[in-house]
């Protein structure tokens, strides 16, 4: 699968992750963000339909208690498994890792900027994931509103990074009518 026609397939489960699970995203009383653990599932639930039936789709996925080794470890800190892969279970190398994403809720709230898309490459190399994927949702909210402008930044095992900064997912007339449509969508 080339970059293009799986970046487009991730637009797309973000799209309808985005429109169908806005509530998770928008606030509500009482209750706090998500976790990028949730999102990545719900996102990996979008991305399933997505993608041939030959690639398994998991959340969170611990591959046989996936030891990072310290060559894989940034500043000597323990890493957990990415968020989201899409794999051929039981087995390794390129031709069976498609994808690795790791997904942020607000980069500029952590501050992690490089060292996560440093520390996904380091795990899609061990791993050997044709591609990789930074995805920051960059959610911000207040008592009323949610505001989401997803960004992303992509690698490849072959070229390294090819988006040298995080890039937009959407035009923001794009993103505009996302937003509109999950805001219409939401029961009341």
């Amino acid at each position: 699968m080339l970059l293009a026609d799986l970046q487009a397939r991730v637009r797309i489960a973000l799209t309808t992750t985005l429109v169908d699970e806005w509530t998770l995203v928008a606030p509500s009383a009482g209750t706090s963000r998500p976790s990028e653990r949730t999102v990545s599932f719900h996102l990996g639930w979008a991305l399933r339909g997505m993608v041939e039936r030959t690639w398994d789709v998991d959340a969170d996925y611990d591959r046989s208690g996936m030891v990072l080794e310290s060559s894989v470890r940034l500043d000597g800190a323990t890493h957990r498994p990415p968020h989201l892969i899409v794999h051929q279970r039981g087995r390794l190398g390129p031709e069976h890792n498609l994808l690795l994403v790791e997904l942020t809720a607000d980069a500029s709230a952590a501050a992690p900027g490089a060292a996560d898309l440093a520390v996904a490459q380091a795990i899609q190399r061990r791993f050997g994931y044709r591609y990789a994927v930074l995805l920051d949702l960059r959610l911000h909210d207040d008592a009323t509103t949610a505001d989401v402008h997803p960004h992303w930044q992509w690698a490849t095992l072959d070229e390294g990074v090819v988006t040298d900064e995080a890039e937009p997912v959407y035009t923001d007339d794009v993103l505009a009518d996302i937003v509109a449509r999950a805001r219409r969508g939401v029961r009341r």
